[in-house]
């Protein structure tokens, strides 16, 4: 490989677990996943910390897996070696749609929450403006920033997410004294709903923890990836289940039982929830510029750096044409394959439908992770004594 085509190492664990973190909060979270509150309650806690216990698992062979190989592309390359080809190119493909579909519903989720934002401060016209308008302008300027370079990708990844944070506390603090114990308690089921229902529910609840992955598809540009990448799936998995369960814990605590019909089918449950018990003005001010402003925007950055990674190793693997594979000779950033993804979005953001957007992503990671699992069980076999990093020149 020339050096031309080369990327360059720029990622620390700081910028790993922001990448990851940002990825998993944000769209499954403050849309379709606490819209599930008003089917199932307060039991919405109990399926968070069931999702985070069938997340760890696969968190933590992901991480043994990314040691042994840091490189661009993440499962397509553990399925290669691990299974065969065809695996690999199903594998990839599933990533890519998925991942790209979160950052395409999280653009149209930072339209619905910035109008909401507005509206607090009587800018009444921004409800007449298409949302897909702002979703493309959003993915375009995020398109600008991944083709410049992921050093500075990476750093306005981790201004999102602290800001995030910040505005996350701040919001935590200021709602406790409004929150009702009694609404935790009195909310039963008549009946179950049907087990296939509840396997939708759980599905989306789940769907708030996929993207755990995100950063060992940027292995080649990760610094120590043998450090940096287990350390930073150990440590996101449980850092996105203190966000995901404390703004739940909130919603619920927040909204009594009787709107629970308005908040299942709510686009933006958070600001509704605020709404209809009429904590207008700071607080949802609060919360909108935290959602927009942070959760939102990071995860719309890495949902274009890290399927554009997929793509160029496939490119370069010969399973593309070459010129997706391509490295900007000033930035070191596979660019054609970052063009390549904001089209995929703007196909993704004309259907308007954060829950089509869902349904598709869900499914799509669902099938990449199982085809990571048995990976690694393929490489444990063929590979036994790999404990640390593979010479990858002898495969």
């Amino acid at each position: 490989m020339k050096n031309d085509d080369q990327v360059v190492r720029a990622l620390g664990l700081k910028e790993s677990i922001s990448m990851t973190i940002g990825t998993v909060v944000g769209v499954g979270l403050f849309t379709t996943g606490s819209s599930q509150i008003g089917k199932v309650g307060p039991w919405i806690i109990a399926f968070t910390f069931g999702a985070l216990l069938i997340s760890i698992w696969p968190c933590l062979i992901y991480g043994e897996m990314s040691a042994m190989m840091p490189m661009a592309g993440g499962t397509y390359n553990y399925a290669k070696y691990g299974l065969n080809r065809i695996w690999a190119n199903v594998a990839a493909w599933q990533y890519i749609i998925s991942i790209v579909a979160i950052g395409a519903g999280e653009t149209l989720a930072f339209a619905n929450y910035f109008k909401i934002l507005l509206e607090q401060f009587h800018l009444n016209w921004i409800v007449q403006v298409d949302s897909r308008w702002i979703a493309i302008i959003l993915v375009t300027a995020f398109l600008i920033l991944n083709y410049r370079g992921i050093e500075i990708s990476g750093k306005a990844q981790t201004a999102f997410v602290f800001f995030f944070w910040g505005c996350s506390i701040l919001w935590f603090l200021y709602m406790i004294p409004k929150v009702h114990l009694e609404y935790f308690g009195g909310f039963a089921m008549n009946s179950l709903p049907p087990f296939k229902e509840i396997m939708y529910i759980f599905g989306l609840v789940w769907w708030c923890y996929t993207g755990f992955e995100t950063c060992v598809s940027m292995g080649s540009e990760t610094k120590y990836p043998q450090y940096t990448l287990p350390r930073a799936l150990k440590l996101s998995v449980f850092l996105v289940f203190a966000v995901n369960a404390s703004f739940q814990w909130f919603l619920v605590g927040l909204v009594p039982h009787k709107f629970y019909s308005a908040l299942s089918i709510a686009t933006a449950p958070y600001a509704e929830g605020l709404k209809l018990v009429g904590l207008v003005g700071f607080p949802l001010i609060l919360l909108c510029i935290g959602i927009a402003f942070g959760g939102d925007l990071s995860t719309i950055n890495p949902g274009i750096a890290a399927p554009a990674r997929y793509i160029y190793a496939m490119a370069q693997d010969k399973a593309l044409p070459k010129f997706m594979g391509k490295v900007h000779p000033k930035y070191k950033t596979p660019h054609v394959a970052v063009i390549i993804i904001g089209l995929i979005n703007f196909i993704l953001i004309l259907t308007n439908s954060i829950d089509y957007i869902a349904s598709v992503s869900l499914i799509s990671l669902a099938v990449c992770y199982i085809i990571g699992c048995l990976a690694f069980v393929g490489l444990r076999r063929k590979y036994p004594d790999a404990d640390c990093k593979i010479n990858l020149n002898t495969l």
